[in-house]
């Protein structure tokens, strides 16, 4: 799978470097970039400037590839600031800067980005609001298509904090696979938040990994209060409770034999209390298990009683001789 790192709770938001740095040192393959930062140095400073740390970013050579010097890394993702829900001319406004986000993100190697699909609309009722949607989606489809990126439509249910607008809108997976399916373009799928898709009401039966542009994984932690789930309700690292949706997810995304790319999509205040470089080890390796079709939960329980069947086999073996000392004496 191609793992990409983003700044979700990692504190490095707008430091474009450190995140590269941290993302080779722990082998991620991309990185989320800030797409509105990186069209703001752009046109302070020009493209060459604006790319210089990913161009320049490439993993340590591999053993029998000292000639090319490593892999590059790419943007693994980035969000794609627009307003969907706007008015024509607030939709107008946020679409300005789209021929300078795909000029870079090209020259970058991105491969999809994602939509971030609000839960309630201030200006159109649920019917007109998904009528704009499919239009300007399809718009956008065929304007990205043409440099071969994927466009994920991202949910957003109200379950977590209150949505801001008059109508409601898409809240539920199965409304979003819906809208998918009206906007009708293949480059246009689902970017899943297993945390979102769980809250939505979602179901791995539902996912189709053909569909699927990325995959972030997080839980809600097992002492929730399921009535009153809050963003803070996510999980430290994806996959740390017992029998988790992205355990669940994963598996049948390693079953399907599709390439997927995936990231971790907890918590910021979940990481307060530790370093930049643990949290990201921690997360590469949840990341890696759940790649491998493993549950983090259950593989980290199996190593910690593996290590204390170890210490107390190691306890009885020195017992006996413990108490064979005083009849040698």
């Amino acid at each position: 799978m191609f793992k990409i790192l983003n700044t979700r709770g990692l504190g490095v938001g707008g430091k474009q470097n450190e995140l590269i740095e941290l993302a080779l040192t722990f082998g991620f393959n991309g990185v989320e970039v800030d797409m509105a930062d990186l069209v703001g140095r752009h046109d302070a400073m020009g493209k060459e400037f604006a790319c210089q740390f990913l161009k320049a970013a490439k993993s340590p050579a591999s053993e029998g590839d000292t000639a090319s010097g490593g892999k590059h890394l790419t943007i693994g993702t980035f969000l794609l600031p627009i307003e969907l829900s706007g008015t024509d001319e607030q939709y107008a406004t946020s679409i300005a800067k789209n021929e300078t986000i795909i000029d870079l993100a090209s020259e970058l190697g991105a491969e999809r980005c994602y939509i971030e699909i609000a839960p309630n609309c201030e200006h159109f009722s649920f019917q007109e609001c998904f009528e704009k949607h499919q239009t300007r989606l399809q718009a956008l489809a065929e304007q990205f298509s043409a440099s071969g990126i994927k466009l994920g439509l991202a949910l957003q249910t109200s379950k977590a904090e209150p949505a801001d607008g008059t109508f409601k809108f898409i809240q539920t997976a199965e409304e979003l696979l819906t809208l998918v399916k009206s906007v009708g373009q293949p480059n246009v799928g689902v970017c899943v938040d297993t945390w979102e898709w769980a809250l939505g009401g979602g179901t791995v039966e539902q996912l189709s990994f053909d569909q699927i542009t990325e995959i972030r994984f997080a839980d809600v932690k097992a002492d929730a209060k399921k009535d009153e789930i809050k963003q803070c309700d996510r999980t430290a690292l994806p996959g740390d409770v017992a029998d988790s949706v992205s355990s669940k997810v994963a598996a049948a995304a390693v079953a399907s034999g599709l390439p997927v790319a995936i990231s971790a999509s907890t918590d910021l205040s979940t990481y307060s209390g530790d370093t930049r470089d643990n949290v990201v080890k921690a997360i590469s390796k949840h990341l890696d298990w759940l790649a491998e079709g493993k549950d983090p939960a259950a593989t980290i329980a199996a190593e910690l009683a593996e290590a204390e069947a170890a210490e107390a086999g190691e306890g009885e073996e020195g017992a006996p001789a413990e108490a064979a000392a005083p009849a040698t004496a």
